[in-house]
Formats: structure tokens, sequence, C-alpha cells
């Protein structure tokens, strides 16, 4: 393995509740650093340039080396889990065609290194056959997937399914939850929160100070369990309530939704509406509905439809499978409820009756016989 210097960038992606220990590092760090708290959650473009400026500080200071793709192994701490085929293939021709125009980042180990950034451009290389791509190094973060996951979160091309199990797995390790605990914990603080009127104050929190967020949740007299997971969604500058409603439920998705939000690149509030196409909302079988949604999957994906086109369609698709009301009450299940009815009025029933209501069933059944002897006699 090639023999260089190592630059320490422990603290350089380091969670927001660190950023009032930034006087105890060097000025150079701690102006990067905290440029880096500022641009990181403002939007995809802005990250992709501080981490740019991060490899081109990397390079001024340990050099780039040429690390043999063999040596290279995926970091399984990585947030994004999805590696379409076509964005690895779409990487795989930019490189063929342009060339590799920036550096990887890798994590040295005795043996091996690992990827902080740069996976596609790997996946990329090995598709094309390359035997090498240029990196440079920093060492090992001590909290990996949390480094991982802060450079991760805010890039819109993290897709909600990958989203929803990084902060899962960021939670439980923080708080020691059970994973299958926290979306339940959180959905019951916010339905409660929503109830009391309160919700907006921990939408408050989001951009308050650590004191200003330690005062909110105080004042909301949330639980222990339920503290723990806000405390580490504010920290990660999300909001609350957000994740609840819109990246937790990627989690109770269809296996086949997770499938082609990982493979086919559907969008998570389109895989949401298409949930609704199950067996019981069809009236049909297990089989017949997942053949359907199956179908109905591949045609938003190839017709590129919107949120609003999609909910149109599953609604003319649940409304084409709607048991008509007729279907619903057929004669012969009114007729077998009416006689279960009637052989259900026992003697000892119709003896604890009041004389009132033993008339009314009389009348109703004498009405009801007459419109029975009717039907007949028109046959």
């Amino acid at each position: 393995m090639p023999g260089r210097k190592i630059v320490d960038m422990d603290s350089l992606f380091s969670g927001a509740e660190q950023v009032h220990k930034l006087s105890e590092a060097e000025a150079e760090i701690k102006q990067l650093k905290e440029e880096i708290e500022q641009l990181r959650f403002k939007g995809s473009a802005e990250i992709e340039k501080q981490v740019e400026n991060l490899r081109d500080r990397l390079k001024s200071e340990s050099g780039t080396l040429l690390i043999s793709l063999d040596d290279i192994r995926p970091n399984s701490e990585q947030p994004r889990q999805t590696f379409s085929a076509e964005s690895v293939q779409t990487m795989a021709n930019s490189l063929k065609q342009d060339g590799q125009l920036a550096p990887i980042i890798l994590i040295q180990e005795e043996d091996y290194y690992f990827l902080f950034d740069g996976e596609r451009r790997w996946r990329g290389a090995n598709l094309i056959g390359w035997s090498t791509l240029e990196a440079v190094l920093i060492s090992k973060p001590k909290a990996l997937h949390r480094q991982a996951l802060l450079t991760s979160l805010h890039r819109e091309d993290l897709n909600s399914l990958d989203k929803a199990e990084a902060l899962i797995r960021e939670i439980s390790e923080t708080t020691r939850l059970v994973s299958e605990d926290i979306p339940r914990i959180l959905s019951a603080v916010s339905r409660r929160l929503t109830k009391q009127g309160k919700l907006n104050q921990l939408s408050q929190a989001v951009s308050a100070s650590l004191n200003e967020q330690k005062a909110i949740l105080d004042a909301l007299d949330v639980s222990e369990q339920e503290r723990s997971i806000i405390a580490v969604l504010l920290t990660l500058q999300l909001n609350p309530s957000s994740v609840d409603a819109n990246i937790f439920p990627m989690l109770s998705l269809a296996p086949d939704l997770k499938v082609a939000i990982r493979e086919q690149g559907l969008k998570g509030s389109h895989a949401m509406v298409l949930q609704q196409l199950s067996a019981k909302n069809l009236n049909t079988s297990q089989k017949e509905a997942d053949q359907l949604r199956k179908k109905t999957i591949t045609r938003v994906i190839q017709e590129n439809f919107s949120v609003s086109q999609t909910r149109k369609l599953i609604r003319e698709i649940l409304k084409q499978h709607k048991v008509p009301s007729q279907a619903k009450f057929s004669p012969a299940k009114v007729v077998n409820s009416f006689n279960k009815t009637v052989q259900g009025l026992s003697e000892d029933l119709l003896g604890e009756m009041e004389t009132s209501r033993l008339e009314d069933l009389r009348k109703i059944l004498k009405d009801k016989l007459k419109d029975v002897e009717a039907a007949l006699e028109q046959r």
C-alpha cells in the first residue's frame, strides 16, 4: 500500500451539537467546519461544492493516489444503499468518455481501503473494466455512520427509503432504542402534539440553538424516549414531524415498491400513493393485486407521472375495482341475514320484550310478508 500522510479529518463532518466546541480546534479547521455546518443543509449543489473543497484540501496536503479497484471496499455504513443500474451505467459512460473528473475519498485500513465518498464512480469503473481510480485519503472518523449520514442526508439524490433506514440506524445507535419502536414512538408524540396544538413549536426547534431546543422540549413535556429521538433528529437539523409524515412511512411500503425505489428510481411520494393498490382495497387476491401494482409502477415510471397524476390514476383504478353496492347486499345475503335474525328471536327473548315493541315487530313482519306474497304472485 502506498504510504502517505493522512489528514485527520475526524471532526470535519461532526454533528451540529459539536459546533460550540470548535474553540479547541485549529483556526483553519474551525473555519472550514463552520462553513460545512452552514452549507450542509442548504441544498445539493452547495453540499457538492463543499465536498469538492474537501477533496482539494486532501489533494494539496496528501496528494492523489492511484488505487487498485480490487483494494477498495464499499462502505457498509453508507446511508445511500440504492445504486440503480441506470445511474451506474450513466457514470460508467461518463468515465469512459470524459475520464475521472474528481478523485474518490477513501479511508485506509490495514490491508484495504473503503469508500467514504464516490461509490458510484467505483461501481462505474468496475463496470467498464478499469483497474485503478484516483483517490485521496482521510483517517477513519470515530462515528463513521454518522459522518457518512451527515454528508449524504440532505443531498437530493438520496431517496426517502435509504434516508429512512439510515435515520433509524443512527437513532437506534444513539439512543439504544429498538429499531422497530422508533417510528411508533415518533408517530405517537407527533399525534399527541398535533391534538394539543403544539406541533408548530417542535418545528420551530429545528432552527433554534441548543439551549432553546432544550427549553422547547421541556415545555412540550415529552417522555424520555420521545425526547431522545427528537434530539437526534434536531442535531441533524431535521423536522421530527416531517420525518414522521414523509420519511418513516417508507419503511412500511410493500416489498415490490421498495425494490422499485432502489432499482427503478421510483420516488417515495409516488410509492406512498401506489401503496393503496392493496388486495383489500382492490377486493381481489394478493397475487392479482401484486400484478396490477407492478404494471402500474411501470407505467408511472415510464410515463414520468407527477404525484398528482399518480393519485388520479390510482383513484381511477380503485373506482374500477370498487364492489357495487348491490353486490355487497345481494338478495341471498339479505335473506340469510334476515333468517338468522328471526331465528334469534327466541321465545324467552320475545317474552321479555315490551308490548309496544312486540306490536312494532308484528307490523314490520306483516308488511314484509305482504311484499313477499306480492313478489311470488308476479312469478
